[in-house]
């Protein structure tokens, strides 16, 4: 049996340059065209050419960014923002000095760019993201509405346009400084029994106060912003007309308050705010049709938050779009 082995072996081990022979003569078809494309002039005229074209464009590149070209349109920008600030174009002095504080900037701008000082800044990426937002509302500017869409917006919108109640009244303060806060609130108890609803004012039955001591249709933000959000203030808005009431306490101290009038909340007609109701009507589809087109945008991104691992790690995704 070791005999026939030995003869298998070396009949294979003869066959094998002949099997070696095939192989390389199927693949020689395939081979020659390549060969052939290679040794083309053409072939080498076009790679020598994409070489020369790299480089060159590799040269252009660190070429133009040392080579600043100030245009005319440039020297008027600079020449009208100069105006817009000072009132009069500059004169001939002074657009050579604008000229070379523009170049300064422009050189160090560049020099910057170079050394990659816009990459992480936020001040850059702020002023890029602001740039960007005008640019948006530049390109989605909104159509002016019409009377009638003015007066749908407005009849949406009717109760930030109102004009509030307002409340014309009179007040005698009793200041905490003299015997103490319960002491001050007794006293005005006390006046309070001797006024008549004939008599509209009576500081002198009181203390001093530092401010005023009548007021003409007042609303009541504006009561809060001299009173506080005080017990008074909500008195004002709530104790009967013609008779005085209290005591209410604010932060100065103790007040009985005269109501001579009280104007109801009302609504102005649209022709009285017509012109706040453009700027409001245009503002909202401004902002809509913002992020419309933020929402187009966000569309090609895809946000990966990475989270501190808690055992392996972990990364959810999330959309960059609006709700």
């Amino acid at each position: 049996m070791a005999i026939p082995d030995v003869a298998e072996a070396a009949s294979a081990q003869a066959e094998a340059p002949a099997k070696a022979a095939r192989a390389l003569a199927r693949l020689r078809p395939a081979w020659t065209p390549i060969r052939r494309l290679l040794s083309e002039p053409l072939t080498h005229f076009v790679v020598a050419g994409a070489a020369l074209f790299i480089a060159g464009q590799a040269w252009q590149s660190g070429h133009n960014a040392h080579n600043i070209i100030v245009t005319p349109a440039h020297l008027n920008q600079l020449a009208n923002d100069y105006a817009l600030q000072f009132g009069a174009r500059p004169d001939p002095v002074t657009m050579d000095a604008l000229l070379k504080r523009d170049l300064h900037d422009e050189i160090l701008y560049r020099e910057g760019l170079a050394l990659k000082l816009d990459q992480d800044d936020q001040i850059v990426r702020r002023r890029v993201v602001q740039k960007m937002q005008f640019l948006m509302q530049d390109l989605n500017a909104p159509a002016e509405p019409t009377d009638a869409q003015l007066q749908s917006y407005y009849d949406a919108h009717a109760a930030h346009y109102a004009a509030p109640a307002k409340t014309t009244f009179s007040h005698i303060y009793f200041s905490a400084d003299q015997g103490g806060d319960a002491a001050a609130k007794a006293r005005a108890t006390a006046v309070l029994k001797t006024l008549s609803d004939k008599t509209t004012r009576a500081p002198d039955k009181g203390d001093a106060f530092p401010d005023l001591y009548d007021f003409s249709a007042y609303a009541p933000d504006q009561v809060e912003r001299l009173f506080g959000k005080s017990e008074f203030a909500q008195g004002v808005q709530t104790a009967p007309v013609g008779h005085w009431s209290g005591p209410y306490k604010s932060g100065y101290g103790w007040h009985l308050i005269f109501i001579d009038a009280r104007q109801g909340a009302s609504r102005p007609p649209l022709k009285e705010v017509r012109d706040q109701v453009r700027s409001d009507d245009l503002q909202d589809a401004q902002d809509t049709a913002n992020q419309r087109a933020f929402d187009k945008l966000a569309k090609s991104y895809t946000v990966v938050v990475k989270e501190q691992p808690t055992g392996s790690p972990a990364a959810r995704n999330t959309s960059a779009g609006g709700d």
